[in-house]
């Protein structure tokens, strides 16, 4: 069953993730606005369409593995929400041009909450994932993945 090269699309993809948001954190360290809302909208898309390929492609490869005193889905579907509800918030905190203090702090928890789910997947959900994964859901994760 396992698909090959599942592991490297599922980490090619993370890394995608994370050069958009390092575009971000860039752009906002130069005080560019026009660019920290490009960045920050390009990463908000591409962190939705690869979240909602994991919801439907990854989280069933890890619900047929066994995972002792962990609940995968759980976990990683609060992950999603908390990177998507941050991602969100600070989107509309730079819309609503709110206090750089305010953003800086939303920035940073949301930096803080990327890095964990970024090490978790890449540790332990994305190489248990990896050779679980059929052909049709490594197809779909493909067609999703952000580009490095």
């Amino acid at each position: 069953m396992a698909a090959p090269g599942a592991l490297a699309v599922l980490q090619s993809a993370q890394r995608g993730l994370r050069n958009r948001f390092e575009d971000f954190r860039g752009a906002l360290g130069r005080r560019d606005d026009a660019a920290c809302r490009m960045a920050l909208a390009d990463f908000h898309e591409r962190l939705q369409v690869w979240f909602a390929a994991e919801e439907t492609a990854l989280l069933p490869a890890l619900q047929r593995l066994e995972f002792p005193g962990r609940d995968p889905q759980r976990e990683v579907r609060l992950q999603y929400v908390q990177l998507r509800e941050l991602t969100r918030h600070v989107r509309l905190q730079f819309d609503e041009r709110g206090p750089l203090g305010d953003i800086l702090g939303f920035v940073e928890n949301l930096s803080r909450r990327f890095d964990a789910h970024e090490a978790e997947m890449l540790g332990v959900y994305y190489p248990a994932a990896a050779p679980a994964l059929t052909a049709a859901e490594l197809d779909a994760l493909r067609a999703a993945a952000p580009t490095v």
